[in-house]
């Protein structure tokens, strides 16, 4: 992948999954941590694991670096694997979000090793995702359709079966793939993620019809979400990148505008305030339409 998309991952799916320290159940009742990373190999979904699905899943627990309590001395692989079980048993508690786990168990990740398990859990997402006959070209395409084909990935695992995406994308047809990239439940944050994606197909196309770098991410400014977006890579907080110009996202708008000497009118399509954020996104790497 381009090394954009890779430095660009954390900020793109942080606001989307939560950066979680914790053993959690997702909406699909599979134990998670970090950011929306799965460890559990369980094949049915909201179901108890057979005996191999749990040695499968504990495996993969393992692999991450637990701390008995934050900044506490490494867990054990029997600490991993009480607390895995723990959680998992409480598959009532799977569409209750991720703070009602929060108490169950004492392990912890730091930040850096939830960096670590991300990244890598990304490699290998793309090392077996080229294997594949749609996707042979990938890493000639360009950023933006690297990112959201590898955030589909995120979300569904890269042995995923969309046959008309994948003809799609096997085309370079960037237009047709973001009308085939939608999953479902078209819920919460996976809507969200929907629209991301959708928005970088369409502007995978914009990169290829003029001439602009494949290799850099291209964002765009025109609407109250792109402009979400720029504040979410800036550190901003104008809640989710959902296109609605609310409170959160006019008191986002204001901190930026105060800390770079703009009038703090709060609005999203201020010009000096568009301007302002396409100077410090192109600084960032970002070409900016």
């Amino acid at each position: 992948m381009h090394q954009s998309v890779r430095d660009y991952w954390i900020a793109f799916n942080d606001p989307l999954e939560g950066r979680v320290d914790f053993m959690y159940l997702d909406q699909k009742g599979w134990v998670s941590t970090g950011i929306g990373n799965k460890i559990d190999e369980t094949a049915q979904e909201n179901s108890p694991p057979s005996h191999a699905e749990r040695e499968a899943s504990l495996a993969a627990a393992y692999e991450l670096r637990w701390q008995v309590g934050s900044g506490g001395p490494a867990a054990t692989q029997e600490d991993v694997a009480s607390a895995w079980d723990a959680v998992k048993v409480r598959l009532d508690l799977a569409t209750h979000g991720h703070r009602a786990f929060e108490g169950l168990t004492g392990l912890r990740l730091d930040n850096s090793e939830i960096d670590r398990h991300v990244y890598a859990k990304l490699d290998q997402m793309e090392s077996f995702l080229v294997t594949r006959a749609p996707f042979t070209q990938f890493s000639t395409w360009s950023a933006n359709a690297q990112l959201a084909t590898l955030s589909m990935c995120w979300a569904l695992g890269p042995n995923f079966h969309f046959p008309l995406f994948e003809g799609r994308v096997a085309e370079r047809d960037w237009n047709a793939a973001a009308e085939e990239c939608h999953f479902t439940p078209d819920i919460g944050t996976i809507r969200i993620r929907n629209m991301l994606d959708r928005s970088h197909f369409l502007l995978a196309r914009i990169v290829e019809d003029q001439g602009l770098p494949g290799e850099q991410i291209t964002l765009y400014l025109s609407d109250t979400f792109g402009v979400q977006g720029a504040l979410l890579v800036l550190g901003y907080k104008p809640g989710l990148q959902d296109g609605d110009d609310g409170p959160n996202t006019q008191g986002a708008v204001m901190s930026f505008q105060s800390d770079n000497g703009l009038d703090q009118n709060g609005a999203f399509n201020d010009p000096n305030t568009v301007s302002a954020l396409g100077a410090r996104l192109a600084e960032l790497g970002f070409t900016v339409l």
